[in-house]
């Protein structure tokens, strides 16, 4: 272990230098605006660094990228609490309370400890990868299919916490999603479904379009016209310092969030979206005042931003150790690594430990950066929250339809994006959270693969999912998830009827 840490003051040192310094800034300016742009994300910001990134020197090329990453997972939060849309899937969970603060007045709060929320995530994180970087990728092989399938599961079942006060509502809305993720070609077999004879539709539904419709333009359609006179989000840009009292009040679910985050995003597949909605299930769970989340909760935006961070980290293992790409980012990571001639593997620690542990490096330094660079950017990016929604709403639109007919140059995805806002408004009137519609469409086909390559590899023998005892521990978490409420609640009426009898006894006597 000292020697780990001895190799990583080496790597801080090395990453000093003046062109990875310049490579980490860059990329972490590039990598804050990409994920503040709805329709953008961290993986889409690498891609299209790529071809530039890689004409540089090999540690500043994946310094650079790495910094998009990261910074493209700060900037998710800023459309997020200011707007309502979430810049790429990781900050859906953000929107939940971070909207509401913002619509509150609060902006300015749950900037700033999203910032600290990330920072910390970030921090922890990055201990984690440095620590046990080879040991926990070991360790992660041991999740195949069997026990991705188990884990997505136990993710969408997690709709049973996040739903609101109407569950039957929730799971109705995660069907939906479910559904949608099931459009397209099948994983497969390549057959064409749910297409209605659009070969469009053969992508499936991009989680973009979707997310800008359901969360902002159905929200400009459910304010009412009338209503000019209610100011967006409005705060002092000295509020975007992340505050010591709000970092303490949070601790156990910046913690927990952190932890969270980094496990899960060591797994393949499993990714930042699932990590935020197991670390906000968590601290929705553990809170004494679980009915503030979903109502602006601080809480509700520390354990989502701190886990959104820390995975971001985490899935850097499986690609380093490994040559595994934990998510859609890493794996395209890693083509950069191929293509400066670097083979990710348990050897590239053995026979390029300098370059390993100043990429490392270079982390520790972005990760503290974007801090800063994140608190003077802010506020371009937030200056529409003093606009009237009347001066506000034209320009998001606008912003809105033009980000999502770039993604593939097609007024088909716009014409999708308005056709979920109608959706969206929609549920908002009947009373359908859209936070669970948009994790199925997430993680349902997610499930779907690891449930068809099982049954693919054990010949359609359903029993193999219950001979992993990794996968048996998560499924009995899923069903505690169900069971234990549901006793508490019968335990808690059961006592409410003996008071009621006890008194009714006493008003007799």
């Amino acid at each position: 272990m000292t020697e780990t840490w001895t190799l990583l003051l080496g790597g801080l040192s090395a990453a000093s230098e003046p062109s990875i310094l310049l490579a980490i800034m860059v990329g972490a300016v590039i990598g804050l605006f990409i994920g503040a742009l709805p329709g953008l994300g961290p993986t889409a910001g690498v891609a299209i660094l790529l071809p530039v990134a890689v004409s540089f020197d090999g540690t500043a090329a994946i310094a650079a990228l790495g910094a998009v990453y990261y910074g493209a997972q700060y900037g998710g939060a800023v459309t997020a609490i200011l707007l309502g849309i979430p810049g790429d899937s990781s900050a859906t969970m953000t929107v939940i309370d971070g909207y509401q603060m913002a619509k509150q007045g609060k902006a300015g709060v749950a900037l700033g400890i999203s910032v600290a929320a990330s920072f910390i995530g970030g921090l922890i994180g990055l201990v984690l990868l440095t620590a046990f970087a080879t040991t926990i990728a070991k360790a992660a092989i041991a999740f195949g299919p069997i026990e991705m399938t188990a884990l997505m599961i136990f993710s969408l079942s997690l709709v049973s916490v996040l739903g609101g006060a109407d569950p039957v509502k929730a799971f109705i809305a995660l069907f939906l999603g479910v559904w949608l993720g099931t459009i397209g070609l099948y994983p497969i077999m390549g057959m064409p479904r749910f297409d209605f004879g659009d070969v469009r539709l053969f992508d499936g539904i991009e989680f973009s379009i979707l997310a800008v419709g359901l969360f902002g333009l159905a929200e400009m359609l459910a304010t009412p016209a009338a209503d000019e006179s209610s100011t967006t989000a409005r705060f002092r840009f000295r509020e975007l310092l992340p505050k010591i009292s709000d970092t303490l009040r949070c601790w156990r679910e910046l913690i927990s969030g952190s932890l969270i985050g980094f496990f899960v995003g060591v797994l393949p597949g499993a990714g930042a979206t699932a990590a935020t909605m197991i670390s906000y299930a968590f601290a929705k769970r553990q809170s004494k005042h679980p009915e503030q989340f979903g109502n602006g909760a601080m809480e509700g935006v520390a354990a989502p931003e701190a886990a959104n961070n820390a995975a971001s980290y985490g899935s850097m293992i499986p690609m380093f150790a490994l040559g595994i790409p934990g998510s859609g980012t890493t794996a395209v990571l890693m083509g950069g690594l191929l293509m400066i001639g670097l083979q990710p593997g348990p050897m590239l620690f053995a026979t390029q430990p300098a370059f390993v542990w100043t990429v490392f490096g270079s982390f520790y330094i972005g990760n503290l950066a974007l801090v800063a660079i994140t608190i003077l950017l802010t506020p371009l990016l937030a200056a529409c929250a003093f606009l009237k929604p009347g001066y506000l709403y034209p320009i998001v639109i606008a912003v809105v339809i033009y980000g999502v007919f770039s993604i593939n140059y097609s007024m088909f995805d716009v014409s999708l994006a308005i056709g979920f806002g109608v959706v969206g408004y929609l549920m908002s009137k009947l009373g359908y959270p859209p936070v669970p519609l948009v994790l199925g469409l997430i993680l349902g086909p997610m499930l779907e693969r690891g449930i068809r390559r099982t049954l693919v590899a054990s010949d359609g023998d359903l029993s193999v999912f219950f001979k992993s005892p990794i996968a048996l521990a998560i499924f009995a978490i899923t069903l505690a998830l169900f069971v234990v409420p549901l006793l508490m609640k019968c335990r808690a009426k059961a006592k409410h009827d003996k008071a009621k009898r006890d008194d009714a006894i006493t008003a007799r006597a």
